[in-house]
């Protein structure tokens, strides 16, 4: 009886520890189950970091690559520019010691010019005084030469000369006809004198003009037709006109006045033209 008893508490206790130890095996392998599903999401997680971080990986070795070759180029670029800079300087340093020398050298140079400048400067004041004493012989000669034209220019024209006015009374027998001063007793007018001009001046035909301006200044018988005066280029009536020919020798010319009508007392002036240009003029006064 006891061992039975015995066995039954041993029965009993075995499946006791049966059951809890499948009561702990289950709670134990549903945790295992938990972890496992865990440890396979961690795993997922964990290979798509390792994805990213390989493409990341990627992109930064890419990126070094391109940092790696614009270093190389930036080295490449530093290296040209210090090698051209030093040739400058190379070549700078041989410019200064070469300028240094022709710096010298244009010192000197300076120097010779500078007396030769002084030399120049009083070679150039000596020429100013003489260009002065030129200039003044030269304006002495252009006035000289201006005088001259002008006579040469006279040389050229017609002159008149040895102007004789005559008056005449023709009225009265036994009385003096001639020269005659009273102003009312004057009926004829005489007028006579030479022309002629010298061998520069041209040969050919001239036009004599005479007009006689009475004591108010008006022209005596005027004529209808007109000449044009040189120096004025006014269009002007005449008393007396007459053509000649000119050979190079003198030519005596006369004109005479018929006064119908009694003179006033008073200046007369008388002038004379040869081709329109004013040569003479001659008064006479009548009481």
């Amino acid at each position: 009886m006891n061992t039975l008893k015995t066995v039954l508490i041993v029965v009993v206790v075995v499946l006791v520890l049966s059951i809890i130890g499948n009561i702990i095996y289950m709670n134990r392998s549903s945790r295992l189950s938990d972890e496992k599903v865990a440890l396979t999401e961690l795993k997922e997680s964990l290979e798509v970091e390792n994805e990213v971080l390989e493409e990341a990986n990627a992109v930064k070795d890419g990126i070094i690559e391109e940092k790696d070759a614009l270093i190389e180029e930036i080295e490449h670029a530093h290296d040209s520019i210090v090698s051209a800079r030093n040739a400058r300087i190379a070549t700078l340093s041989r410019r200064v010691s070469a300028t240094a020398e022709e710096l010298e050298e244009q010192r000197e140079l300076n120097h010779q010019l500078a007396a030769a400048n002084e030399g120049l400067e009083g070679e150039k004041e000596a020429l100013r005084d003489q260009l002065a004493q030129l200039q003044d012989e030269m304006e002495t000669l252009a006035e000289a030469h201006q005088r001259l034209q002008g006579r040469a220019e006279e040389a050229e024209t017609m002159n008149i000369y040895s102007i004789n006015v005559l008056t005449m009374w023709d009225r009265w027998l036994f009385s003096d006809r001639y020269n005659v001063s009273r102003a009312n007793r004057v009926d004829h007018t005489f007028i006579s004198f030479e022309t002629g001009g010298t061998i520069f001046t041209e040969a050919g035909p001239k036009v004599i003009y005479m007009r006689m301006l009475n004591p108010a200044g008006n022209l005596m018988y005027a004529s209808a037709e007109e000449f044009t005066a040189t120096e004025t280029g006014e269009e002007m009536s005449f008393t007396k006109m007459q053509e000649i020919n000119y050979d190079h020798h003198p030519v005596e010319v006369q004109f005479t006045l018929v006064h119908e009508d009694r003179l006033s007392t008073g200046t007369y002036t008388i002038e004379f033209y040869v081709d329109g240009e004013l040569k003479r003029t001659k008064e006479m006064a009548l009481e």
